[in-house]
């Protein structure tokens, strides 16, 4: 007897929805190669197989350019074609085994195999040898990287952060200056939403700030944080209060928290550190300050 995930929860409009998406996708790419054939590569094909008949005279540029020209064609239509059926299914196959991120890298890295897989066998079918063939990618993939270097870097930080996993979607980060809820890991920026409960003021990390500054993960649970309430003059009862102060702490944050007398060159002062996830972290230290002033008092509390 099988047992259903909850992958399996699908109802079956919504399976059919699906499949009648897909259906309508694949007709469409297949009434498009109808059209490039009918239109463009067709009335070529007539064109040289006339030549070799000696109906027409075609020059020999003209016709070795026509080959060419369809080799190309064909080979990155049906390479397209290829990758419209199956990306989807490559990406599937490797449900469970990661998050979202492993399986862009995937997907792309399959994109690039197939095209890759497509300049060759143009290569190849042009009469070059193999080694000309890796020479020649060689030579224009050495001259096109050092164009885009700066793009290239961003590229391999991107594999370095989906592969090393310094923080996850969904992770609190601080780089930096700018701390905040990670919404997307991508080529060349981290989008990150520093008020995501209340603002859609999210912002973009470029890439390389990465490798530049140190970076805290805070993760998805709680951490520790801590602020400092000075105050004008200590007062005779300050024990008690520190002690209901904790109290109503662990009320408000869910957990203990720290209620320590300390000073510096500013004066006396409450050091409060607490536990809280980034989203509540601003809002826990709110309800933490108006508990202190009311058991303090307004003209204790030194602004």
């Amino acid at each position: 007897m099988s047992v259903k995930g909850p992958l399996d929860k699908r109802s079956p409009i919504e399976t059919l929805n699906k499949v009648r998406v897909k259906t309508k996708s694949i007709g469409r790419i297949l009434n498009r190669l109808i059209l490039l054939f009918i239109f463009v590569i067709f009335p070529m094909v007539m064109v040289i197989g006339a030549d070799d008949r000696g109906l027409i005279e075609v020059p020999e540029i003209v016709k070795s350019f026509l080959n060419t020209f369809i080799t190309i064609l064909l080979s990155y239509t049906m390479a397209t074609i290829l990758l419209k059926l199956t990306v989807d299914l490559f990406s599937n196959s490797f449900e469970g085994t990661g998050g979202p991120e492993e399986k862009i890298l995937l997907s792309k890295i399959y994109v690039a195999f197939i095209y890759s897989l497509a300049t060759v066998i143009i290569f190849w079918q042009l009469g070059t040898n193999i080694e000309n063939i890796f020479l020649s990618i060689s030579l224009v993939a050495t001259g096109f990287a050092f164009a885009i270097r700066n793009i290239i870097l961003s590229y391999f930080i991107w594999l370095i952060l989906l592969t090393k996993k310094p923080f996850k979607i969904g992770d609190y980060i601080k780089v930096g200056d700018e701390e905040g809820l990670v919404k997307h890991i991508g080529l060349f920026y981290v989008v990150i939403d520093p008020h995501p409960s209340t603002f859609d003021d999210y912002f973009k990390i470029p890439n390389k700030v990465f490798l530049e500054k140190p970076i805290n993960n805070y993760g998805k649970g709680k951490f520790f944080s801590e602020f400092d309430l000075y105050v004008k003059e200590v007062p005779s009862s300050l024990n008690s209060m520190l002690l209901s102060m904790r109290e109503n702490g662990k009320t408000i944050t869910g957990s203990d928290a720290a209620f320590t007398l300390d000073s510096d060159c500013d004066g006396v002062m409450i050091n409060v550190v607490y536990k809280a996830q980034y989203a509540e972290k601003d809002i826990i230290k709110d309800r933490i300050l108006s508990m202190m002033i009311e058991e303090l008092g307004v003209n204790a509390v030194r602004s």
